[in-house]
């Protein structure tokens, strides 16, 4: 989403803005006691106060086998701890999730939103937000909406208590939500609004005349639910244009109020909610996601936290797009253990003001904004005095030797004299790190679990398995690889031989089966059929292999393959990972012609990595016409790409592009994805210029 690009140019500015919070106390930077004997001195002290907690016991492998002919392995948390088996069997849906909540924290904190910058947050309890579910449900039915599978119930707002609500409401009601979300696009709501055939839809006042926009006179929506304020009479008059009525959300509540009607719980087969993938190419998927996959969820994401667990103590943010599959499930996950979930304001310029008011303890990201966040902190240490950079270098270094013995903590030396100022970004109670959509360097990612003294978990999965293929385990504080299947799932290596992929050697496309994989595509049995095989694997498109601990590793990705003239298959989402591995590359989007046995490159350089390099006052677009950062940029790929590619996957020229690949431009899905047609299109003749006496 486009948000999400906002987020990274505010952390950007925000994190400037505040690295003065990195200076360490001015007495401990007087020179007289700045000494190697007060440091040796505060240290014996330290170790005096403190002993190192223990480190989590793990088994060395922590799979087991299922099938050797295809590397099919499972977890073995239910083994080693069959009481979470008991617990996770309460969890059939997300109706039994959100009461689990109910019953475990009844007069405790729910759902809590600020109303407005320098305000605290306001909160509903569980038992309260439970009556505002009812009264929406029971107003939704006076209106003459059915509760059950028939109801299909789309929303299109930011994250906010009504969205939450409108979710909890169709959970109750057995009724299906549809989310929308804003960079869909024109062409992709109406398509979604025709094919569900919507009748209801709830907005907020920031989108209705968006979603007024877009809805056709042949559309079926008859009302929209405006879930803040009222609308104005041009808004009611252009409805009424399109034979739609409008009513807010306190009027269908009233409504609701007068004749209360009962739950209609759903059951473990009936679909919860249709997430629509926006896709790189061609119309958005209905994923067709079922109240068993949600309460499935639920369990593993309790099993997988086995030894170190959230409770109803626990405070989650809410930023990330509630209408994908990933935020969606947390909040549901939050909410079965009666823990607090606390809306951020809408804008991404307040988000870290909402955060320090919040304080959360789970916070949930994505390797974008955590890469973006660290590279800022470090390069504001770099524009410290010599001594101060040396003393955050040793500090992280022996965090960093932690880590790596298995040590997660916040109460060493370091974290009091240094890193608790990081802390404070994050609110200071961050003790759960959840990041997924992406792979997340390893430098990176151990870098964060030293300094926060959290664990950072990495998720690894997709749509269509709600976003939870794989998770790290507690206590697992390796890197390089993305966890292990998610407890009651099953987890194959398929045989890819056009890439040379093969199960018997331990490589292939990773599958997946269990109670975690949707349903399929709504309407559209095709590409259900092209996503899960008549065995019920899912075939993700991922390559993989298994670690010596059991732990899954992304290799490779089987779309977007293409073979080059001399008969060699290429894979350019792994070429791009390497080059984007570089500091000086923000991202890179790798070309071939079948005709051709070379590859050529679009280049995006990495803007702070450029002005640090010549000079702050170059832009972007200067530095991409300059031949010096061309032959710089060449030299870069070749350096990254000597270890880690072949030698026909190394790019032979790039074309350097002074803008990021974004949803503004069209160029990138709300996940980050690259439109890989839409790019190939957008510099078709300056790659094709790029062949020109290469071959």
């Amino acid at each position: 989403m486009d948000h999400y690009n906002n987020l990274v140019t505010t952390a950007r500015q925000l994190v400037s803005s505040r690295m003065q919070q990195l200076e360490v106390d001015e007495s401990f930077l007087v020179p007289a006691a700045l000494t190697t004997s007060a440091l040796a001195l505060s240290y014996l002290m330290y170790r005096q106060a403190f002993s190192l907690p223990p480190r989590r016991s793990l088994p060395p492998v922590l799979t087991k086998e299922v099938d050797a002919s295809t590397c099919e392995r499972t977890s073995i948390i239910p083994d080693l701890a069959p009481e979470y088996l008991e617990k996770w069997k309460d969890f059939q849906t997300a109706y039994d999730c959100f009461q689990n909540g109910l019953k475990i924290s009844p007069n405790g904190r729910c759902l809590g939103q600020r109303p407005g910058p320098d305000k605290p947050y306001s909160w509903l309890t569980y038992t309260e937000v439970a009556a505002k579910v009812k009264r929406m449900g029971s107003g939704f039915i006076s209106y003459g909406f059915k509760p059950g599978q028939e109801t299909f119930v789309g929303i299109f707002a930011q994250n906010s208590i009504s969205w939450h609500c409108t979710m909890q409401m169709c959970n109750h009601y057995s009724m299906v939500l549809v989310p929308l979300y804003d960079t869909l696009g024109e062409q992709a709501v109406q398509y979604i609004l025709s094919q569900t055939k919507l009748k209801v839809v709830c907005t907020d006042s920031k989108r209705l005349d968006t979603l007024l926009k877009f809805i056709t006179a042949d559309s079926n929506v008859s009302l929209i639910v405006l879930t803040d304020g009222a609308p104005s009479s041009d808004q009611e008059a252009a409805a009424s244009g399109v034979g739609i009525d409008i009513k807010t959300l306190d009027e269908m509540e009233t409504m609701g109020e007068k004749s209360l009607q009962e739950y209609t719980p759903p059951v473990a087969s009936d679909i919860a909610l249709i997430c629509y993938t926006s896709g790189t190419t061609g119309l958005p998927k209905g994923a067709m996601i079922t109240h068993k996959n949600i309460g499935s969820v639920c369990g593993v994401i309790i099993q997988n936290l086995w030894g170190y667990p959230v409770d109803h103590n626990d405070i989650f943010i809410s930023y990330l797009p509630a209408a994908h599959v990933y935020e969606f499930a947390m909040e549901c996950f939050l909410a079965s253990l009666g823990a607090k979930i606390g809306f951020y304001q809408g804008n991404i310029k307040l988000l870290l003001d909402d955060i320090a008011q919040l304080q959360p303890t789970v916070f949930p990201s994505v390797p974008r904004v955590l890469n973006k966040l660290h590279d800022r902190i470090m390069e504001g240490i770099g524009q410290k005095p010599a001594f101060v950079q040396w003393l955050i270098g040793k500090a992280t270094s022996s965090k960093l030797a932690e880590v790596n013995r298995g040590i997660v903590r916040q109460n060493s030396i370091w974290d009091y004299l240094i890193f608790k100022k990081i802390r404070k970004l994050l609110g200071g109670n961050i003790r759960i790190v959840i990041t997924g959509s992406a792979p997340i360097a390893p430098s990176v990612l151990q870098w964060y679990r030293s300094v926060l003294g959290c664990f950072v978990i990495e998720g690894y999965g997709q749509t269509e398995n709600c976003g939870v293929g794989t998770m790290s385990l507690f206590g697992d504080t390796t890197p390089g690889h993305v966890g292990v299947p998610s407890p009651l799932t099953n987890m194959k290596l398929s045989d890819i031989p056009e890439m040379n992929y093969r199960a018997s050697e331990g490589k292939g496309e990773i599958c997946i089966k269990g109670p975690i994989v949707f349903k399929g595509y709504f309407q559209d049995p095709k590409k259900t059929a092209e996503t899960i095989d008549s065995d019920g694997w899912l075939h993700t498109g991922d390559i993989g292999t298994w670690t010596d601990h059991g732990c899954v590793k992304i290799i490779d990705r089987k779309k977007n393959i293409f073979k080059l003239a001399q008969g060699e298959y290429i894979a350019p989402e792994k070429i791009e990972i390497a080059y984007e591995g570089s500091p000086m590359i923000a991202q890179c989007f790798v070309y071939g012609d079948s005709l051709k046995a070379t590859l050529v490159a679009v280049v995006v350089p990495e803007e702070t990595a450029i002005k640090a390099k010549y000079g702050q006052e170059i832009t972007l677009l200067e530095a991409c016409e300059k031949r010096e950062v061309y032959d710089d940029m060449m030299a870069e790929l070749t350096r990254i790409g000597k270890p880690l590619l072949k030698g026909f996957e190394q790019v032979k020229k790039i074309h350097l592009y002074h803008e990021l690949f974004t949803v503004e431009n069209d160029m990138a899905t709300p996940t980050f994805k690259k439109k890989r047609a839409v790019i190939a299109e957008r510099f078709k003749q300056q790659l094709n210029k790029l062949y020109e006496g290469l071959d």
